[in-house]
């Protein structure tokens, strides 16, 4: 049986940001001992050493993704005694630039009314994140209160809203890790006491001596 290596990652198609660790992964026959990764970012016009004489039983290489990005990448395996004998991801692979981490909030972003004691979702968009804290205003962003802390950044949360009725609120959700990072209602919205909750203040509040 002949020595051989094959790349199965990446070794095609896959879209690897700067910065992120990737798994380089191969298979090897008994034979071969050691192996050299090298990557290109022109489709193999020219190559540049990832590592040198890693265990071929591994089968794995934990590689930090680098700069430049490229379309046009691609990964090789090669028997660290005889380079003939190697392998080269099949099609090319991008590496690419990773997006600057985002939060944009989506409700409440101006004009609602939320009755007080309500469940309503706080809902968000993001990109980068992982956890973000939750804070709301009841005067135009003056002062916040805490709505949740450190939370898994899902894109929706589930809010009861709180007792205090004004016509000037704003939600804002910001990177747990980088509070530079987040985003704030467009416009005002508005909590409100509840029809059920007026009924019974009134009926409470001014009877008859």
């Amino acid at each position: 049986i002949k020595n051989s290596i094959t790349v199965t990652s990446p070794n095609g198609g896959e879209n690897w940001d700067i910065g992120s660790s990737q798994n380089i992964t191969w298979t090897n026959t008994s034979g071969v001992i050691n192996v050299n990764i090298e990557y290109s970012t022109n489709n193999g016009m020219s190559w540049t050493t990832v590592a040198t004489g890693l265990p071929a039983i591994v089968g794995s290489y934990t590689w930090i993704v680098p700069p430049p990005a490229s379309t046009n990448c691609l990964v090789r395996v090669m028997d660290f005694m005889m380079a003939f004998i190697g392998d080269t991801s099949n099609a090319t692979f991008t590496i690419s630039t990773p997006m600057p981490p985002s939060i944009t909030v989506n409700a409440p972003n101006g004009g609602e009314n939320w009755a007080i004691g309500s469940s309503q979702n706080i809902t968000w968009t993001y990109t980068g994140v992982t956890h973000v804290d939750i804070d709301y205003s009841t005067d135009g962003g003056s002062t916040w209160t805490s709505v949740a802390t450190n939370i898994a950044s899902s894109g929706t949360y589930a809010w009861t809203v709180p007792s205090t009725a004004s016509t000037n609120c704003l939600v804002r959700v910001l990177d747990h890790s980088m509070a530079s990072v987040g985003d704030t209602s467009n416009a005002a919205f508005t909590i409100s006491i509840s029809s059920k909750s007026r009924f019974c203040y009134n009926k409470y509040s001014f009877k008859k001596s």
